[in-house]
């Protein structure tokens, strides 16, 4: 499983490249869909699982980092919307997503439980997904 610290970052953001940063209200939610992964996968996921306290410290110490070109671009924005989602209790789930077909999986999977946010991460975009 990987760290914060291994993830991608950009001009100082963080910018997960090749991952999604999904928000759950409940934290069994995130669970039920680690387990659907996984199970689809057969294998155990090289995901990361942040609980509301270790997403809100983190989105707060890299709004505090981050470079000023990052501030320039909607980098930020997310990051502070991570951070908004963590403190009202939002457990987080970054989960690779090196292409199409996996990101469709994920995508399938998030939407059979109620979630607050969902970004993937582009080489240079972030998408919302729907």
């Amino acid at each position: 499983m990987k760290s914060l610290d291994k993830l991608h970052t950009d001009f100082g953001a963080f910018f997960p490249t090749g991952h999604m940063v999904v928000a759950f209200q409940q934290a069994q939610d995130a669970h039920q869909v680690m387990h659907e992964l996984e199970e689809l996968a057969q294998r155990p996921l090289d995901a990361l699982e942040l609980t509301p306290q270790q997403m809100a410290e983190f989105a707060e110490k890299n709004l505090h980092q981050a470079g000023f070109i990052a501030n320039m671009g909607t980098s930020m924005k997310t990051v502070q919307a991570f951070l908004d989602a963590a403190k009202a209790g939002a457990t987080f789930l970054i989960l690779p997503v090196p292409d199409n077909s996996a990101a469709e999986r994920v995508s399938q999977a998030i939407h059979h439980v109620p979630f607050v946010l969902a970004e993937r991460y582009h080489r240079m975009v972030i998408e919302t997904v729907h």
